[in-house]
């Protein structure tokens, strides 16, 4: 007779569209719009035309609970969008549930937010029982991304500023974009949900292959230990992106609708595509050689796989200093090393506008240093 062991109750997979829900990936998506996120440029004018109030909202609530952008997910899986009777709730149900929470619950969220960032790195750091400065600086600081600590500590020192900021958010996307774009995807992202529902019933990992054409990642395949259903749910601007909400005992996986109503997970996103086209636009290469130190003072600028990616979020056109702290989701010290690197090899510009500096691509640089690459080849 085989070894007696607890048994665990069989993983529940189904599908589900829900306006909280899809309202989350929509103000991820919009944090990460800038161009060279390979993003639909939808998201990326829809970013730049929203007021500069809701674009601080933006960045600051979803700029320090870490690159899984945590703190924004709090508010909405509070409200349980999954609930049988939640999950035809529109925009009013949920604000009306928010504004019905007391401050502290948002100080609460975030702290938890804050909480999950930690147990993904492993410091064993938890919210200090103690009001010290110094304490809460040590807990804040290894989750900010676009977010100013001191804007972070006084948020958690005035909850009701909080709660008025997230609420303040989520209605400003209603408002600025996200009720338009459901007036002209709603009825296609229904449409995929029906159709997901016999990828569904084939399993979990049959499902995310079917569903998002990409393989199951390692972090997703960890995440199932703690979780008891997994629901797909159709976005229209995710593309060929993977993007999940992970939080036990539910785990909620978004799908591109337009990818499954069309069987389209081979195409690029149109901003992709954008930047390959524009490609021609630039001159050839003017076939100048480098000197030997200058040369290498380049390669060495390339050799790092972050200076990489900077330079391909770059490609897209210019980035402020924390656009591309956000974006690559490391500390802004290491970011700030990276870039200066980047500008002392003459690969990168910079031009301070406004109290911020702003980068970009030189690319007859990179051009010089190409060629001279090609020329050692010949």
């Amino acid at each position: 007779m085989g070894e007696l062991v607890i048994g665990r109750p069989a993983l529940q997979v189904r599908t589900a569209f829900s306006i909280p829900l899809d309202m989350v990936s929509i103000m991820s998506l919009l944090y990460r719009a800038v161009p060279g996120s390979g993003l639909d440029r939808t998201l990326i004018d829809a970013r730049r035309a929203l007021p500069w109030e809701l674009q601080d909202d933006l960045d600051l609530l979803h700029g320090f609970s870490g690159r899984l952008l945590y703190y924004m997910e709090e508010p909405i899986m509070r409200f349980d969008p999954l609930r049988p009777d939640h999950l035809d709730a529109g925009i009013d149900e949920l604000i009306a549930y928010l504004d019905s929470l007391a401050p502290d619950a948002y100080r609460e969220m975030a702290i938890h937010a804050l909480d999950r960032v930690h147990r993904d790195l492993g410091t064993e750091l938890t919210a200090p029982v103690v009001d010290q400065e110094v304490a809460w600086r040590r807990y804040v600081e290894p989750g900010l991304t676009t977010a100013d600590v001191e804007d972070v500590l006084r948020l958690l020192a005035e909850p009701e500023l909080l709660k008025q900021r997230t609420i303040r958010l989520i209605r400003g996307i209603w408002d600025e974009m996200y009720a338009a774009d459901l007036a002209v995807h709603g009825e296609r992202l229904r449409e995929a949900e029906r159709a997901a529902r016999a990828a569904a019933g084939r399993g979990f990992g049959m499902a995310f292959a079917e569903l998002t054409g990409n393989r199951l990642p390692a972090t997703l395949t960890a995440a199932l230990a703690n979780v008891a259903s997994v629901t797909f749910c159709p976005s229209a601007h995710i593309g060929a992106f993977v993007s999940y909400i992970s939080y036990p005992p539910d785990l909620i996986v978004f799908f591109s609708a337009p990818n499954v109503l069309t069987g389209g997970f081979a195409d690029l996103p149109p901003s992709v595509q954008d930047e390959h086209a524009a490609e021609d636009e630039y001159a050839p290469a003017s076939h100048e050689d480098l000197p030997g130190e200058v040369l290498l003072e380049g390669l060495r600028a390339l050799g790092d796989a972050n200076r990489l990616r900077i330079l391909d979020l770059l490609g897209g056109g210019e980035l402020y200093a924390q656009e591309i702290v956000g974006r690559l989701g490391i500390a802004q010290s290491a970011v700030s090393r990276h870039l200066s690197q980047l500008e002392r090899a003459g690969l990168v510009r910079v031009e301070p506008r406004r109290g911020m500096k702003y980068y970009a691509i030189d690319r007859q640089q990179l051009e010089i240093l190409a060629d001279s690459i090609r020329m050692r080849a010949r």
